[in-house]
């Protein structure tokens, strides 16, 4: 009897991998998307991602492929979704390739199951882990956004005792690198050395820094990009030198602002940015943490 189930296991495993090469429904196509469509984590970190479907009823299966730059992300692990909590479910295809950004899962539920979207159900989840830049040397720059994409995928249904498969349209997402939330960078405040100016030299200029910490585990780069705009119609901005932080480190990034010989008020924003930089000298930068204060230019 146990043999009998196994065998027939492996022939409905069989049928659904067989599916997608039937013809499909000509209506109600099934919407397939990566959830979030933009996710988010530090270097080092990890995120999971969701196959979400909708527009769709009696599921009884799936078969999907996700696609990621490896240089960028590395899959840690996949797993069904939760739409098909507490159903008997077969996994046929449970495969995972890290180094080419490959995985691939595809599951029937066994027993005369099915489960339906309400509005939408994750069908499979995949764990990824942001490359550290300094052990990846062949990223750069230039492969961000990282795309993450459904390649293949065939959503198969119960519709009236007749086992087809869904059309479906396929969304994907990309990783642009930390959000704000997770750059471990907080501005502490931002000023400019003196507090204000009272010159007569034309051209003075004054530095400008924001004290900043690194609250994360490890060392990070860090820049003070700042920008300007006064009663008097003067618009500009300017950007210091990199500073490293390490772990736990406060420090100040910095630039020097410059004014015209004559009466004005500036309002300056400073932003404290984190340049992630890669072993072909290119970066990224994204704009944490601003302050916003103001500097009097008083000239008798």
């Amino acid at each position: 009897m146990e043999n009998k189930k196994i065998t027939s296991a492996i022939l409905i495993a069989t049928f659904l991998l067989a599916i997608p090469f039937v013809p499909a429904r000509a209506s109600g196509a099934a919407s397939l998307s990566l959830s979030p469509s933009s996710p988010s984590a530090d270097i080092g970190g990890s995120f999971v991602v969701n196959v979400m479907v909708s527009g769709t009823t009696n599921v009884i299966g799936f078969d999907v492929t996700v696609l990621n730059n490896p240089d960028v992300l590395t899959i840690t692990s996949i797993a069904p979704g939760a739409v098909f909590t507490g159903q008997n479910l077969l996994v046929a295809r449970n495969d995972m390739f890290p180094t080419i950004g490959y995985s691939r899962m595809a599951a029937v539920i066994l027993g005369g199951g099915t489960v339906t979207p309400s509005p939408s159900g994750s069908v499979m989840s995949i764990t990824y882990t942001v490359n550290n830049p300094s052990s990846t040397p062949t990223e750069t720059a230039s492969e961000f956004p990282s795309a993450l994409t459904i390649s293949a995928a065939s959503i198969v249904d119960n519709d009236g005792g007749v086992i087809s498969p869904v059309p479906v349209t396929m969304t994907g997402a990309s990783y642009a690198g930390p959000a704000v939330s997770d750059l471990a960078l907080v501005n502490v405040a931002c000023r400019a050395q003196t507090g204000g100016l009272n010159t007569v030299a034309k051209g003075f200029s004054d530095p400008l820094f924001c004290r900043v910490t690194n609250t994360g585990l490890v060392s990070i780069m860090a820049r003070g990009d700042f920008s300007w705009h006064s009663l008097g119609g003067v618009v500009g901005g300017t950007s210091g030198s990199p500073v490293s932080l390490a772990a736990g480190q406060s420090g100040e990034v910095d630039a020097t602002l410059a004014v015209p010989n004559a009466n004005d008020v500036f309002i300056i924003s400073g932003t404290a940015t984190r340049l992630i930089v890669f072993a072909d000298s290119s970066s990224i930068a994204i704009a944490g943490p601003t302050g916003v204060f103001k500097v009097n230019v008083n000239v008798p």
